[in-house]
């Protein structure tokens, strides 16, 4: 199921309102919402996101967002594309859990390298990749559900625009 949302801004004093944001959200089933979300995310960013390698490691961090979700949280789950003038800038994975504090300490926590294989943490291992692959660009929030209005959390990360580019290159060159 497909929900389109435009967040009212205030009039811009002609009567009209400036479509600058704009949400599209998708209810993803439980049974499959990670192969789901998948499809809908690369069939939607495949122009936008031109370089190959930067939509396949994108399209891993969803996979791993809903995969999460729905190993740890409830139904329903949503997967959103946020835009700005039309441009797509941060996807969301949305679930019915309570998950916000928890979620963003494991996305924020110092990633420290194991002596053995046999060391590392059972948990947490697909938010470190989603740190990673999105260059920390990512966060948790309280948001409502857009098919059900409940409350729930929210796990975003932004994607790349040119600002991010430009800002993944400064950070490249000076570390």
């Amino acid at each position: 199921m497909l929900i389109e949302h435009v967040p009212v801004p205030d009039p811009d004093g002609h009567g009209r309102l400036p479509n600058r944001f704009r949400m599209t959200a998708w209810c993803l089933p439980p049974g499959n919402a990670a192969r789901r979300a998948r499809e809908l995310f690369r069939d939607q960013l495949t122009k936008q996101l031109p370089d190959p390698d930067v939509l396949d490691d994108l399209e891993i961090v969803v996979s791993e967002l809903v995969t999460n979700a729905t190993r740890y949280a409830p139904a329903p789950y949503e997967l959103r594309l946020l835009h700005d003038h039309n441009l797509p800038v941060r996807a969301e994975v949305v679930d019915a859990g309570a998950g916000t504090t928890l979620i963003d300490h494991l996305l924020r926590r110092p990633s420290a390298v194991p002596e053995h294989l046999d060391d590392l943490e059972p948990g947490g291992r697909g938010l470190r990749i989603v740190t990673e692959l999105t260059h920390g660009h990512c966060g948790t929030q309280w948001t409502r559900l857009c098919g059900t209005g409940q409350l729930g959390t929210a796990v975003w990360f932004d994607l790349p625009t040119e600002r991010y580019r430009l800002d993944l290159t400064t950070r490249q060159h000076h570390p």
